[in-house]
């Protein structure tokens, strides 16, 4: 993937350039936190309170020269991003049913697989990379030795340590903490940080700030204020569209699409600098709000009834909800928006004519291509003609601008191949992701097997089955 703000990236004797989002690094990771909270709420504040712990424990103490305090709080906020997926081999649970009472320290393997694919997932899809090492090993008893050869343990140290606090506050929200804080997990922490947090929390300070709540303010507000280069902040931004992938990979894949029919429908549209970055911005998310709504709703693999439509419908209402705050208004309305018709028939409110803008109109054009010309878990993938016939029929009872769809039909071919382009920019390295969580699950299978081996009486039959499992 080539991470060039500007370069130009060829597919065949088509050339397009590489997209800009308008938002900033601090806005992403709220949005992303946002998300994550809609899949599973306990998980989420968990995970906010974990970094605003982290946070209290080194801003004022220096870190090992090679950790970075951003870094240490993004790291914090998604370090448990594998437990918002349950589609992996030590997860039983239904996506829809996601647990509300975990044991983040459990030494079992389905909580240790959690991390090791956050790990993964952390290290390849965020500019995180080899910070992420932290996570893992994650539960296991703190060494101090380990400080002096990877600076990734100062890291583990810190969050281990929050996380375990913060744990221990939620589920005794009655009780003070230990005079000892020790024996919330004895051999865990790192002395260094149970002598700081015992400095910063005199008179109950920190505690308090957590169980009232005021905590959030200080922790977003240091959130907002990140910086990334360019080139980590349009890393960083996929996030948002590869957290979809957590309910469904067909609404993963269609947010892509739409962006691309999108910026090449702007380009020839001659929108200007600033509107291709609010069109490619607002088409990416139009459909975050889909990360709210049930992935049986989602995934079903036929027409909808009346009730569950209109559940679906809802997403829009979600998106607006998830991006209230941390977009531009343009942006807000364009998402909120993109199944409006010109004619007053679409939905949520029935805006029509004037009040649809020249890029709001381009998303639908873009999102209804994507929809068609994509294969979904309710259809196949529509042809050109009947992708072009079905966009005719649109624009002859008046749905969608005629000018916009007709550049579309008109440039069909040479938009596909633009897709091509643009989809290399919107890239990451999910496959390795993957690749590396396999290889982990694999390893551990043998482990297993060869266990048990061991631990078998020698009979030639039986040993034949487990090699064979």
């Amino acid at each position: 993937m080539k991470k060039v703000n500007n370069e130009l990236e060829t597919q065949g004797s088509v050339s397009v350039r590489q997209p800009e989002n308008l938002l900033t690094p601090g806005q992403i990771i709220q949005i992303a936190h946002r998300m994550l909270y809609n899949i599973n709420s306990s998980i989420a504040i968990h995970n906010e309170q974990t970094a605003f712990l982290a946070l209290e424990l080194v801003k004022d103490h220096q870190m090992n020269e090679r950790c970075n305090i951003q870094n240490l709080v993004v790291l914090a906020l998604f370090h448990t991003i594998g437990f918002f997926n349950n589609n992996y081999f030590y997860q039983s649970n239904q996506q829809d049913n996601l647990e509300t009472d975990i044991d983040y320290f459990s030494t079992d393997k389905s909580i240790e697989s959690k991390y090791m694919f956050s790990f993964y997932y952390l290290e390849f899809m965020t500019p995180l990379h080899k910070d992420a090492l932290a996570l893992e090993s994650f539960n296991q008893n703190y060494i101090g030795a380990l400080k002096n050869y990877l600076y990734q343990t100062e890291y583990k140290s810190i969050i281990s340590f929050s996380a375990r606090v913060a744990d221990y506050l939620t589920k005794h929200p009655d009780d003070d903490l230990p005079n000892d804080i020790d024996k919330i997990a004895p051999g865990k922490f790192d002395p260094t940080y149970v002598k700081i947090f015992k400095q910063i929390n005199k008179n109950n300070r920190v505690v308090e700030q957590l169980r009232d709540g005021s905590y959030k303010e200080s922790l977003f507000d240091f959130i907002n204020d990140i910086t990334m280069p360019n080139e980590a902040k349009n890393e960083i931004f996929k996030l948002l569209v590869y957290i979809l992938d957590f309910k469904s990979t067909t609404t993963l894949s269609h947010s892509i699409n739409t962006s691309c029919y999108a910026l090449s429908l702007g380009t020839r549209m001659h929108l200007s600098e600033q509107e291709i970055k609010v069109l490619f911005t607002s088409a990416l998310l139009h459909d975050v709000g889909k990360i709210a709504t049930p992935q049986h709703i989602l995934e079903y693999p036929g027409r909808l009834t009346p009730e569950n439509m209109g559940i679906m419908r809802h997403h829009v209402n979600h998106s607006k909800r998830i991006l209230q705050d941390f977009v531009p208004q343009e942006i807000l309305e364009a998402v909120y928006r993109h199944h409006e018709k010109l004619d007053g028939s679409g939905y949520p409110n029935k805006i029509s004519g004037d009040e649809l803008s020249v890029v709001q109109r381009i998303i639908t054009v873009a999102d209804i291509t994507s929809a068609l010309n994509d294969s979904r878990s309710y259809k196949k993938e529509f042809t050109k003609e009947e992708t072009i016939a079905e966009l005719k029929t649109l624009v002859s009872k008046g749905k969608l601008d005629s000018k916009i769809t007709n550049i579309l039909i008109e440039d069909f071919d040479e938009i596909k191949k633009e897709l091509l382009g643009y989809r290399n920019f919107l890239k990451v390295d999910f496959s390795t992701v993957l690749h590396k969580f396999s290889d982990y699950l694999i390893n551990d299978a043998e482990k297993i097997i060869d266990s048990a081996v061991t631990d078998l009486p020698a009979h030639d039959e039986d040993i034949g089955v487990l090699e064979e499992v």
